[in-house]
């Protein structure tokens, strides 16, 4: 059984408000993608890596990875218009048995520890579906299209989603097959594999493992 980590990184970045994608600025010297990498590469429970970009950005990320010595970062596919695309072709050329395990993780969340990484992976090896969640702290409320409250949502049943979500590859695979038949986009993995029938096993996730969305979060970076 071998463990492959796939991180899509073919997002523009809109809603950041920069011109060059997230994933590619730097802090302190650093691309947010290479600190994402590291984490992998670092993690003896990782075999391989998988990174999905846009066709112009071969060259900037084949560079970032030669120059960090990154590895297990076997190859680099094209991404596609959507997460769901990107994860996709990466999963094609896999070359991952049904029992193998695929870790799925934002390109931009480069806090991840490798205790989350490993926690992924028995949590996949034992449910086949699992991913991080944490607990959502504020009231949440159902709001019209007038804008008024409707109701009061009960916040006990409800959690947020991280990444990675690691999933058996056979599993993962079919999900995506039966998500193309039925035209079903995903906004995660987990949303796919749900589509399909299957339980997701969800665990504690990490509040310092943040994605990065709008530039205040990317000041973070400076203080890790």
């Amino acid at each position: 059984m071998k463990v492959v980590a796939i991180i899509p990184a073919a997002g523009m970045g809109k809603r950041f408000g920069s011109k060059t994608p997230k994933q590619f600025l730097k802090e302190s010297g650093r691309e947010v993608i290479a600190q994402t990498l590291e984490k992998f590469n670092s993690c003896k429970a990782v075999d391989e890596i998988i990174v999905a970009t846009m066709p112009e950005h071969f060259v900037r990320l084949s560079m970032i990875v030669r120059k960090n010595n990154f590895r297990k970062v076997t190859t680099i596919v094209e991404g596609g218009k959507t997460r769901h695309d990107s994860v996709h072709n990466a999963l094609m050329i896999s070359g991952c048995s049904k029992n193998d395990i695929v870790l799925v993780h934002d390109s931009v969340r480069p806090f991840v520890t490798s205790k989350l990484i490993i926690e992924t992976i028995h949590h996949a090896q034992k449910f086949t579906c699992a991913i991080p969640v944490l607990p959502i702290s504020e009231t949440v409320k159902k709001i019209s299209k007038n804008d008024y409250v409707e109701n009061t949502i009960d916040r006990s049943t409800l959690a947020t989603a991280q990444t990675p979500q690691g999933f058996r590859f056979g599993v993962l695979q079919s999900s995506f097959q039966f998500a193309k038949q039925k035209r079903f986009n995903g906004t995660d993995e987990s949303s796919i594999v749900e589509f399909a029938g299957h339980k997701v096993k969800t665990f504690p996730g990490e509040p310092g493992n943040i994605k990065i969305t709008i530039k205040d979060d990317f000041k973070k970076l400076k203080t890790k």
